[in-house]
């Protein structure tokens, strides 16, 4: 699928419009994650209590095991259920092969930790502390993705907050490109001017706002400046990693030229 891009030949109404829709697409996947994980550990804790409830201490031809076999038999069959768990919830996302596409070992590795992961692989190593450990740790994983859907929302709303300013900028400067300089007077070219500065000035706060906004984001998630921060992650698919400081830009760089003209025009007035 190509990667979005921050076309400039639209109107910043259409731009606003995929920037939102982005967010609201990963939030909702955000939210199916944290719904997956509810499901998975809910599994987990019900299968606990149907084996603690219902023990066997034979095969079905009635051969009795050792206590050793019994013991191995009843950890590689509870090791499957949690595979079976896993699977069937968080890597049954519908979105789950595009986003992340790997393998059982790997995902658990990357939600839970290498440690909890050989365990959840290597039926000598599951017991008691290891199932806690993987209680915590889906308690973590839910957490972090209901973390995300506020900073979805907190996104949304500093997003929705430069839409109300800058649209109305753009297309205040884009109906320039319809009036003839050449034929205006001082006064009305002057006029336009002063209103450019005003516009500009309006420009470069929203710009600073959203900067803020940005480094406010850095210091809550603890990010240094070398490492890809939230607003990055959010537009990752994008060909502008900050949309919103490059419309800023983009404006700034029209209104520039107008009043470049606007004042080549009022010298050749002079």
């Amino acid at each position: 699928m190509a990667s979005p891009t921050i076309c400039f030949d639209r109107s910043f109404t259409e731009v606003f419009d995929d920037i939102i829709e982005t967010l609201l697409n990963e939030r909702a996947r955000t939210e199916a994650e944290y719904d997956a994980f509810v499901a998975f550990g809910e599994r987990i804790s019900n299968q606990r209590s149907v084996s603690s409830s219902h023990p066997q201490t034979g095969t079905p031809g009635g051969v009795m095991k050792t206590p050793q076999e019994y013991a191995q038999s009843q950890t590689t069959t509870r090791l499957n259920l949690i595979r079976s768990a896993y699977e069937d919830t968080v890597m049954n996302l519908s979105f789950y092969t595009d986003e992340y596409g790997d393998s059982y070992i790997e995902s658990i590795c990357e939600e839970f930790g290498s440690e909890i992961a050989t365990a959840l692989t290597t039926p000598e190593c599951l017991g008691p502390t290891v199932m806690k450990a993987l209680h915590d740790r889906i308690e973590t994983a839910k957490s972090e993705r209901q973390s995300h859907i506020e900073s979805c929302d907190r996104e949304r709303d500093s997003i929705e907050t430069a839409a109300n300013q800058l649209i109305p900028i753009d297309e205040e400067v884009s109906a320039l490109t319809n009036v003839s300089f050449d034929s205006q007077s001082f006064g009305a070219l002057d006029a336009h001017h002063n209103r450019l500065s005003i516009l500009g000035n309006h420009c470069e706060s929203t710009a600073q706002t959203r900067q803020e906004t940005i480094h406010q984001q850095r210091e809550f998630y603890n990010v240094s400046q070398a490492e890809t921060d939230v607003t990055a992650y959010f537009y990752r698919e994008y060909d502008i990693t900050y949309p919103i400081l490059a419309m800023c830009s983009d404006l700034t760089a029209r209104m520039t030229q107008f009043r470049e003209r606007i004042e080549d025009v009022i010298t050749d007035v002079e």
